[in-house]
């Protein structure tokens, strides 16, 4: 138990803009690994030939340098080694660079934070960095880095054990037999390492998101006190006249069709929640209607694509005791919290047009993820 409470909520849109102001996102370094590793065995797949001919004719040319018997020069030999070196290297460090920089954008965006890289004491601190050692995020760190081991060591024998005939018998064919194999079994290698690498990066990713949004959980107390917080804002007072003044000059129905959402009762009233976490600490309620207007309100609200979700105490509730461009009431905060979340999973297939469901029964638990 917390000081503030047992922390059973979700974050709200607030706590994960400050957290990630702080540079605290949910980041899977496997992830980063995973999509180097697939852009060096891309590069090193697509430059194969390219490097086998480079190195076969380097070859050559230090056993042409050293069968010279005057003027066998070793610098010269450096320098052809180097140039190989560099124009091998060069493509496979540039992919590497490029992909982990585009995999961490994949999964948290462009992200300046100063905050992240300022020193802090703790960091340093011998107690602090037993704490590290042996918390449980160090435990995930250890059983992945064994689960990676455990899934190379499968793979690699198996690959291994197999190519142990094809070199017995390549090494009577010559050296060209040698190289086909080589390139077969260096292939297989880095193809059999990669799928270990997914496997393991897949279940970081989820992990990841998992710990990071718990670690950002609040209690009850917690909400409100944001919410007394926000009410205080000048930002947000001034943000909120703005959007009564839009409100006053439009009518309810043309709300219905803008808000986030529509809880009904399921004919007699409707009342339109709006939240946009760029602009509003919390939902508010954009508009209510009772009778023919809640029923205008639902006919725009599906014909625009907003999820319509059946909850008669809730719609009583707010029709009731909210005002129109008022943050919902405290004691509703969790319900809907759910409404949200259910938007949230589903907000690439609404607001384009009716939906192809119907209303979302809350009270029947449609709104629940399946398995829950």
């Amino acid at each position: 138990m917390s000081e503030g409470g047992e922390k059973t909520e979700q974050p709200t849109p607030k706590k994960e803009r400050d957290a990630r102001q702080k540079g605290q996102v949910a980041r899977s370094q496997e992830v980063v690994t995973t999509v180097s590793m697939f852009g060096t065995i891309a590069v090193i797949l697509a430059m194969g030939g390219l490097i086998w001919n480079r190195l076969t004719t380097l070859i050559d040319q230090i056993a042409a340098i050293a069968a010279r018997r005057e003027n066998v020069s070793l610098s010269e030999g450096l320098a052809l080694t180097w140039d190989v070196g560099v124009a091998i290297t060069i493509p496979i460090l540039g992919a590497v660079i490029f992909l982990a920089i585009a995999a961490n954008m994949m999964q948290f965006g462009v992200l300046a934070s100063l905050e992240a890289v300022q020193p802090k004491l703790e960091r340093i601190s011998l107690i602090g960095g037993f704490k590290r050692i042996f918390s449980g995020k160090q435990l995930v760190e250890l059983l992945k880095s064994i689960l990676k081991i455990v899934f190379l060591s499968v793979l690699l024998y198996y690959v291994l054990n197999e190519a142990i005939g094809p070199f017995i018998s390549a090494v009577s064919c010559g050296m060209d037999c040698i190289a086909t194999v080589t390139d077969s079994v260096t292939r297989r290698i880095l193809i059999f390492s990669a799928v270990a690498f997914i496997i393991v990066a897949v279940a970081d990713f989820y992990y990841q998101r998992y710990a990071h949004t718990k670690s950002l959980m609040m209690s009850k107390e917690e909400i409100k006190r944001e919410y007394k917080e926000s009410e205080g804002d000048p930002h947000v007072k001034g943000h909120r006249k703005q959007v009564a003044m839009e409100l006053v000059m439009s009518d309810g129905p043309a709300q219905a069709k803008k808000a986030s959402a529509l809880v009904v009762n399921p004919t007699h009233l409707a009342v339109a929640i709006l939240y946009k976490p760029d602009e509003m600490p919390l939902p508010i309620v954009s508009a209510k209607g009772a009778g023919t207007y809640a029923i205008d309100m639902r006919i725009e609200a599906e014909r625009a694509g907003v999820p319509i979700f059946h909850n008669i105490p809730l719609a009583r509730h707010l029709y009731a005791d909210a005002e129109t461009n008022d943050f919902i009431p405290e004691d509703v905060f969790d319900v809907v919290a759910e409404i949200l979340a259910w938007v949230a999973r589903h907000e690439a297939s609404l607001y384009q047009g009716p939906l192809p469901h119907g209303d979302i029964d809350m009270q029947r638990g449609d709104h629940r993820p399946p398995g829950s």
